[in-house]
């Protein structure tokens, strides 16, 4: 029998799961985001990264329904006396800056396109000057873009709720260029020069290659990161893939590789992935 435990907004999802791993289709069936549960890949990654109370927010529903649907499998629901996270406080960096700062960007209809827009959203994190913010619109909280994000580009972020279907992610870039914490997975985003000069830093025989493009998700993500497994620590695995993987980078973020990618068209994105000394 699967151990019965309590919860409060608070807890990860990937906790419920190991009590119960009935609640996945549980969740999943709350809202239409939380579908992704369903694929190993993907759950992998949000699972331990996503509280209850961030959940219903990405999925645009209420606690109550999350609740509602895990109370059948013998989970107990314990809200605080005082939920201060469920009152978000526009943070003060937020409130000072004009609106001349603010660089906004709606990836909505890129995303309903069928198009990753992470590179174009790094692009414009470029253009922001240090101190100022880049507003992300969409239709989702983008929190593997966060903690993305959060890793060394900005300083911090917020979520500011308009509607059940738009949400509007402040980032305030990095002042000066300073990381905000040491990020154990390095990214860069190159031009054909530096990534060139980069590969030729490996002999033939430290390259492993892969090509992906022609995988569907979340095959693309699943045979880089076996690669990876057992790349040698001397080696590079140079992969050509179709866009940015975002939620390749999410999942790398935490472990001890450096990620050089250079987009050259769309369709066409060449990636070097290499363990750091």
């Amino acid at each position: 029998m699967e151990n019965i435990m309590s919860f409060s907004n608070d807890t990860k999802i990937s906790a419920l799961i190991k009590a119960n791993k009935s609640c996945i289709n549980a969740i999943a069936g709350v809202a239409k985001p939380f579908q992704r549960l369903k694929n190993p890949i993907l759950r992998k990654i949000m699972a331990p990264r996503v509280t209850i109370l961030e959940a219903a927010k990405m999925g645009g529903c209420k606690v109550e329904d999350i609740v509602n649907a895990l109370t059948p499998l013998g989970f107990n629901y314990k809200p605080s006396p005082i939920d201060i996270s469920e009152v978000q406080y526009k943070p003060e960096w937020l409130q000072r800056a004009n609106e001349a700062c603010i660089t906004r960007y709606d990836v909505r209809p890129v995303i309903e396109s069928g198009t990753d827009p992470l590179k174009e959203i790094l692009n414009r994190l470029k253009d922001v000057a240090p101190g100022e913010v880049l507003c992300i619109i969409n239709s989702f909280i983008p929190t593997p873009l966060i903690h993305l994000l959060e890793q060394e580009k900005v300083e911090s972020s917020y979520v500011e709720t308009i509607s059940p279907d738009e949400f509007h992610t402040y980032f305030l870039k990095n002042k000066g260029g300073i990381a905000k914490k040491e990020a154990n997975a390095a990214v860069a985003a190159d031009d054909s020069n530096s990534f060139e000069a980069i590969y030729k830093r490996f002999s033939e025989k430290q390259v492993i290659e892969t090509d992906v493009r022609h995988l569907e998700m979340p095959q693309p993500m699943q045979v880089i990161l076996q690669e990876l497994n057992k790349l040698p620590q001397d080696s590079m695995l140079y992969v050509h893939h179709k866009r940015v993987p975002v939620y390749l980078l999410e999942e790398l973020a935490d472990k001890h590789y450096e990620v050089h990618i250079h987009a050259i068209a769309e369709g066409n994105v060449k990636m070097i992935i290499f363990k750091k000394a």
